[in-house]
């Protein structure tokens, strides 16, 4: 555990009043609810009102870790949802707003304060970018300002994080949780694609995700996306175990590995698997050329993947050897998967030729765009239009002002990060250098299934974000210090 001066705790405090009124209040608010909608409503009721209470408990425990262990879980879930004033809302959303109102509190009192640096004005700039294309240049400003203001919670959680991780403590255990909490979904996933094997179970399952063959998404939205999670997860993991000298934790982070790369594997997600070839290759080639880098640990490395291989492979191995037999280079469209992507990003491609400069509102390709239009009558008319690639989606709904300024705050934030690296020593380096590769992973992954609308890449995000920040605020201290 690092040791951490008061001085350096820029929010500092425990919970006081404030987290353990909120629970009370709402909780008054739902019985009101039970008594105005009667008993056809009451199960529900109760049940929100009892994750509400669990809400305030977890955040009151300990401040600030039980509010960023909400931040975390909830970013984990987006697959639980719920309509609310026509709106589609997700444990994310209210999780940054119920962490959002403690927090303004505490600002407004005084209890909390973290320096705005470039990259986050940046952030602002590209939400405020979002209200502003959403309310003049959208075909339906009423659904796309919607989308805006939950694209704006969903965002609000880096901007959370970093209000929130402001000393080395509070970095170690965000840390952690985002770890664990990703090993904890990995190994759910794993549960849900054994238990569909075994007893054709289909919680956590979409039977028919690509084609005739199940994809795992656990509480991720899609399996696409559970595969990145995954994914991202497993190279934290082994970048913590290639640069970390904690014997301890090298053990703990083998576990971790063998479960993300596992629940990478059951979500039969291509990209993610890619991802998680290319990326860990490198990182293990940085990792290896360390002169603290053992044989054993290599040894450990490589004898627990083989094992890995070998007690899942015999379930998924055909799955896997459909996956990319159906891929050719040749001809990209003989994939079913592929073609889908190809006809969604032909259209978006065209509504931005039509509105290049300044887009056409967020998320707005689902209110124009149409299944049937490309390939008649299917299965697909059940489906809103997406687009699963990140540039093109921000530039289709932003233009090429808001991705410019998406690409700038990705370059900075970048650069920073280099800096950081560079001037950080210990554990602090080596969280900066495993949340940097595991963004390499989303980098990727995004291409082609398109997921900063959700929550968990901003959570990401934020925490290195707030690590990086938190490096150069205190090199930049010590340099004033020797200077006096």
């Amino acid at each position: 555990m690092i040791a951490t001066n008061t001085s350096e705790t820029i929010s500092g405090g425990h919970p006081w009043g404030l987290e353990r009124a909120l629970p009370a209040m709402e909780a008054i608010v739902l019985g009101w609810l039970v008594v105005r909608e009667g008993p056809a409503d009451v199960l529900w009721l109760v049940l929100a009102g009892a994750a509400v209470l669990a809400l305030g408990i977890l955040i009151s425990l300990r401040w600030p870790l039980g509010a960023i262990s909400v931040l975390v879980l909830a970013s984990a879930m987006p697959r639980l949802a719920g309509s609310v004033f026509g709106l589609h809302v997700r444990p994310e959303h209210v999780a940054v707003a119920y962490v959002l109102v403690i927090v303004l509190f505490r600002i407004i009192t005084g209890h909390s304060r973290s320096p705005v640096n470039l990259v986050d004005y940046m952030l602002i700039a590209y939400v405020s970018m979002n209200f502003l294309t959403s309310a003049f240049s959208s075909p339906e400003p009423r659904m796309t300002l919607r989308w805006a203001a939950l694209n704006a919670i969903v965002i609000g959680s880096y901007f959370l994080i970093r209000l929130l991780v402001t000393n080395l403590e509070a970095l170690q255990s965000a840390f952690k949780v985002l770890l664990w909490v990703g090993a904890i979904e990995s190994a759910y996933g794993i549960l849900c694609f054994f238990s569909n094997r075994a007893f054709g179970t289909q919680f956590g399952i979409a039977a028919e995700q690509y084609g005739v063959i199940p994809g795992t998404h656990g509480t991720q939205y899609e399996a696409n996306l559970f595969g990145s999670y995954s994914a991202c997860c497993a190279i934290m993991f082994l970048a913590l175990y290639l640069f970390d000298d904690g014997s301890r934790r090298n053990v703990r982070s083998l576990v971790g590995l063998g479960l993300c790369t596992a629940g990478t594997l059951v979500s039969l997600s291509r990209a993610a698997l890619a991802a998680l070839l290319v990326v860990g290759g490198l990182v293990v080639l940085i990792g290896t050329t360390r002169k603290k880098f053992g044989r054993r640990r290599i040894m450990a490395l490589a004898s627990s993947f083989a094992l890995l291989l070998l007690l899942i492979t015999p379930f998924v191995g055909s799955f896997l050897q459909e996956r990319f037999s159906t891929i050719e280079l040749e001809s990209p469209s003989a994939d079913s998967s592929t073609w889908i992507r190809m006809v969604s990003l032909g259209a978006a491609l065209d509504d931005i030729q039509a509105h290049p400069v300044f887009g056409s509102g967020t998320d707005s390709f689902q209110l124009t765009f149409n299944w049937k239009d490309y390939i008649g009558p299917s299965e697909m008319d059940d489906y809103a239009g997406w687009i699963s690639n990140t540039p093109v989606r921000v530039i289709h709904d932003t233009g090429i002002v808001g991705l410019g300024i998406f690409l700038a705050f990705l370059i900075v934030l970048g650069v920073q990060t280099i800096r950081a690296i560079r001037r950080a020593a210990g554990y602090p380096r080596v969280v900066i250098i495993a949340l940097a590769v595991g963004l390499v992973v989303y980098t990727i992954t995004f291409q082609t299934t398109e997921a900063t609308l959700l929550a968990f890449p901003w959570v990401h995000i934020g925490l290195l974000a707030a690590a990086v920040n938190m490096i150069l605020c205190r090199h930049d201290l010590a340099l004033r210090g020797s200077a006096i």
